[in-house]
């Protein structure tokens, strides 16, 4: 949105549009819904990035489980190696254990921190939309107060014409606030958008 000192560069004489003043807001708007996705989309790739170490931790088990099976196959195969090849599948057995204790951990491990980066993605997505808001709400009142001052100014600048006109005066600037007004409530009253909940 403009801001109201850009919106004084204009020519002082010529009535904003109702048209003019919903689509300045409009713009607002979407930019927020913008932000919003952008987070919402870097907190699918911290999930994303978690759920891949998850499955490495897997496939890593998978491998060791199968190495102890494929040592005890070469037992049964040379008997005469009985007692170094049992040596060996305990060694192996007990090495596929530690690897799974510590998969294990480690699922558990990055269960616990993609629960923490959701949490903290999605407590900083709503921080950042409500200031985001905040600060447009005020850019938007102060555009507000900007055109009500310009409205004023112009009647002021035609008692002729109200007069003429038996005093009803002209309608249009009061219709124009009447809507930017409505259009302010709307946008305090939009919940922040979150994807994925």
């Amino acid at each position: 949105m403009d801001s109201p000192k850009n919106a004084e560069n204009e020519d002082p004489g010529r009535l904003i549009t109702p048209q003019e003043a919903c689509n300045r807001i409009a713009e607002v708007v979407q930019e927020a819904v913008r932000k919003m996705e952008l987070v919402a989309e870097e907190k699918m790739r911290l999930y994303k990035k978690a759920r891949l170490a998850v499955e490495a931790c897997d496939r890593e088990v998978e491998e060791k489980v199968r190495e102890a099976q494929e040592i005890k196959a070469e037992r049964l195969r040379k008997k005469q190696q009985v007692e170094e090849l049992e040596s060996i599948v305990r060694l192996k057995q007990a090495e596929a254990e530690m690897f799974q204790l510590k998969a294990s951990e480690a699922r558990q491990e990055a269960e616990r921190l993609q629960s923490i980066a959701l949490a903290k993605s999605e407590r900083a997505e709503q921080d950042y939309a409500s200031l985001y808001l905040k600060r447009r709400l005020e850019e938007a009142e102060a555009e507000k107060q900007f055109l009500f001052e310009k409205i004023k100014l112009q009647d002021n600048q035609r008692p002729s014409q109200a007069s003429g006109s038996g005093g009803a005066g002209d309608p249009a600037p009061t219709m124009m606030l009447s809507k930017i007004q409505d259009l302010l409530k709307n946008v305090r009253s939009m919940p922040p958008k979150s994807e994925g909940h």
